[in-house]
């Protein structure tokens, strides 16, 4: 009786060690999961921020550089509109005015039609700086919630496991 006692008490030993032996590597399993989850959303955290940041500077520069070209705009018109009136920008009276005036045949008014001109190429600038914040600001939406996702999953991810 003793010695089937003691097979018994042996093989319940046996059994519950190798058991041991197989949680231990699987909690080893689990601890170099969670390190590598959290390895990845440090790097994942510093990525965004370089991401965060180019992208706000972007959209920052596409919005100045936009009232920028609309001052351009604005400057470019005026001087148009006032050089197609009939406004002469030669002075009356004097010989120094009466020799240009023959010299010039009409006052410089800019090439305004030519292939849309100055002011077409500025709208076209104007429109790609828009374009420009457009795309970047979207970009930053879907990076920031792809982040958050990425973040959320992996916490969760990181509390089952422990």
């Amino acid at each position: 009786i003793k010695q089937s006692e003691v097979e018994e008490l042996t093989a319940s030993i046996e059994k519950r060690s190798s058991e041991s032996a197989r949680l231990a590597d699987e909690l080893a399993e689990l601890s170099d999961a969670m390190a590598k989850l959290k390895k990845e959303q440090a790097e994942a955290t510093a990525i965004r921020e370089k991401e965060k940041a180019t992208n706000t500077q972007v959209i920052a520069d596409a919005k100045a550089a936009q009232v920028a070209v609309e001052r351009a705009t604005k400057v470019l018109k005026e001087f148009y509109a006032k050089a197609s009136g009939d406004a002469s920008l030669l002075q009356s009276g004097g010989q120094l005015s009466d020799q240009m005036a023959m010299a010039a045949h009409a006052p410089y008014k800019g090439m305004q039609a030519e292939n849309g001109g100055i002011v077409g190429f500025l709208e076209v600038v104007l429109s790609d700086f828009a374009r420009l914040e457009a795309e970047t600001t979207s970009a930053e939406d879907a990076a920031a919630s792809e982040y958050e996702k990425f973040m959320d999953e992996a916490t969760e991810d990181i509390a089952v496991k422990t």
